[in-house]
């Protein structure tokens, strides 16, 4: 039996309860919306309207701005970015936010100095939110990128195709590209998301027919593959943000919602042997989900674990060279994938003595042959194997076994190199215990998504402040408390999610 690099997320099985609570968000007061019809006012009265009607105050010089002077605005539940925008000419003026107020001043003649800005008003970030919907069919479109275009900042929707993303006020005429697999991109300033709640997207054929894919073997483009890793993946380190949330349902009903914000950083990937660390910046546990009368689980590993899912950097087994051998490979066909085309590379175990056994498919970038997606999962006889080390700790005379693991990572480019963006580990297992009537499944799921990605000359992490592969995530978490995330970006709850996070 050969055995490879283990990609596993541990379970412990413990007695354990939690609950969960909902969180408030609190984003820039521009975001705010107003309906104003107004011909030919003063713009002291269309400021006093527009106070009234968004709860805010302004503030300004009366020597720079004449408030006699007379205006006239349209504007249909439009933000007040885009309403005092009409009103005062962006390149001339600043809106700076203080609490409830907006503070209206000519923009000085030279940049501030760094200093000046440390002394200045507190910056408050713009929360962006919509909904990405289909076009045909008006289903959500969940799982999108939603990033700054050029910019390592960005998003993805829930699986009810909604998204929050949180922008310095330096990024808010940036460009935003939403993409999404068999849907043609949509790339808009991002002040157009102040005012826009639905993101329509329009469905294309994925597969190019005029590309032949017998053009390359399978052996050939895994040994471009690993040819181009150091002209496609940094050779530096680089000091990462992500989010990160585990939740367990048992028999469809959250049982455990634990979240935080990480720090990893990332070792370069033509060095394989130094491992990516991960650190805890905030995280949360959700007290108030109540659990299943016996069990609970626990994922053992967490953050450090789901990173390990980058399967560039580690050289997992099914691209490696050493093990090439350990599976049959296929170039099925051709796809456009966020709108350029990409190889789809299809695995499987060549034998059942292949452990951990995977089946599935790589996306391999046409021109640079840089793996941008991979999702697998175990075969059958991988499952039947995983009950050992997949299990670290459970109660006596209770029976587990997995049904279900599936693993998915995505790459996206940014300064000319490809970098991890996002991973999933999703794992099933069946519970069984005689003596205590128990018959159910547990679904874990655990998501990670890199928010933004800067160089660093960081060597290392304390011991005593990163995570280890023994350690269990919810340990290391407080409590709920409200508008908690503040300025970071994260994946926002679904519906499901959200009524688990609501009080009991």
């Amino acid at each position: 039996m050969h055995l490879h690099r283990k990609i596993v997320i541990l379970i412990a099985i413990l007695l354990l309860a939690f609950l969960a609570k909902g969180q408030q968000q609190d984003g820039s007061v521009l975001e705010r919306r107003v309906t104003l019809r107004i011909q030919d006012q003063p713009l002291e009265s269309i400021l006093a309207q527009i106070s009234w009607q968004a709860g805010v105050y302004f503030s300004y010089d009366a020597s720079v701005v004449d408030s006699e002077k007379k205006c006239s605005v349209e504007a249909e539940n439009k933000s007040l970015f885009t309403v005092l925008n009409q009103l005062f000419e962006p390149a001339k003026y600043s809106l700076i936010e203080r609490e409830n107020q907006v503070i209206i001043s000519l923009k000085p003649d030279k940049p501030q100095t760094d200093e000046a800005i440390a002394d200045s008003i507190p910056v408050k970030y713009f929360f962006l939110s919509g909904k990405l919907l289909e076009d045909r069919k008006g289903k959500p479109v969940p799982y999108a990128s939603v990033s700054v275009f050029n910019q390592p900042i960005g998003t993805i929707s829930n699986s009810d195709g909604e998204f929050l993303l949180k922008l310095h006020p330096d990024n808010i005429n940036d460009t935003v590209v939403i993409s999404s697999m068999g849907y043609a991109q949509i790339r808009l300033p991002a002040s157009k998301l102040l005012d826009e709640d639905l993101f329509i997207l329009q469905p294309i054929s994925i597969r190019i027919k005029e590309v032949t894919v017998t053009a390359i073997s399978a052996q050939k483009l895994l040994e471009n593959i690993r040819h181009n890793l150091e002209r496609n993946y940094t050779a530096h380190p680089r000091l990462m943000t992500a989010f990160y949330r585990e939740t367990v349902k048992q028999d469809g009903a959250y049982i455990n919602v634990s979240e935080a914000v990480l720090e990893i950083l990332k070792s370069p990937y033509v060095n394989t042997f130094r491992s990516d660390l991960v650190r805890l910046i905030k995280g949360r546990k959700s007290p108030d989900v109540q659990p299943f009368r016996w069990l609970n689980f626990k994922l053992q590993g967490g953050p450090f674990t789901i990173v390990q899912l980058d399967v560039v950097k580690t050289m997992e087994s099914f691209i490696s060279k050493a093990f090439e051998n350990s599976y049959k490979y296929e170039v099925s066909r051709v796809v456009l994938y966020h709108e350029e085309p990409v190889y789809v590379l299809t695995f499987t175990p060549a034998s059942d003595d292949v452990f951990p056994g995977y089946i599935g498919e790589m996306y391999v970038h046409r021109e640079s042959f840089a793996i941008v997606h991979a999702s697998f999962r175990f075969n059958k006889s991988s499952l039947n194997e995983a009950v050992s080390f997949m299990i670290r700790k459970k109660p006596p005379k209770v029976k587990a076994r997995p049904t279900y693991v599936q693993y998915s990572v995505n790459y996206q480019q940014y300064q000319g190199k490809w970098h991890l963006s996002s991973a999933q580990a999703s794992v099933k297992f069946k519970i069984r215990s005689k003596r205590d009537r128990l018959n159910s499944e547990f679904h874990s799921v655990s998501d990670l998504l890199i928010t933004n990605i800067q160089p660093t000359e960081l060597k290392r992490f304390s011991g005593d402040e990163r995570f280890s592969r023994d350690d269990v995530f919810v340990e290391k978490l407080g409590q709920f408390d409200e508008k908690y995330w503040e300025n970071y970006n994260i994946i926002k709850p679904d519906e499901d999610l959200r009524n688990a996070f609501k009080e009991k």
